[in-house]
């Protein structure tokens, strides 16, 4: 049995699919999401935007860019770690 907080949140996308290379990944907001344990509300306060602004995230019709993508990523890879470190704030 794996332990779901190493897994990555991460989607290959064929060649040309959303601009990106096979070797390219898409951190998926959901899943870190759910790896985190938070709802969408609460991650939506976590990382500092309008549950309105995560929930296209989910749903596809806006992608995280720049520092967004880098924190999702952060809390993907740590996220016992970096949760910590964003609730002290």
């Amino acid at each position: 049995m794996t332990n779901p907080e190493f897994q990555p949140a991460t989607e290959n996308h064929p060649e040309g699919e959303n601009g990106t290379t096979p070797k390219e990944l898409e951190i998926l907001p959901r899943l870190v999401r759910e790896k985190l344990g938070l709802s969408v509300a609460e991650m939506a306060e976590l990382i500092g935007m309008s549950e309105f602004g995560y929930r296209n995230w989910e749903a596809g019709s806006r992608r995280p860019g720049g520092p967004a993508l880098k924190l999702l990523a952060l809390l993907d890879a740590q996220p016992k770690q970096v949760l910590d470190l964003l609730k002290a704030l």
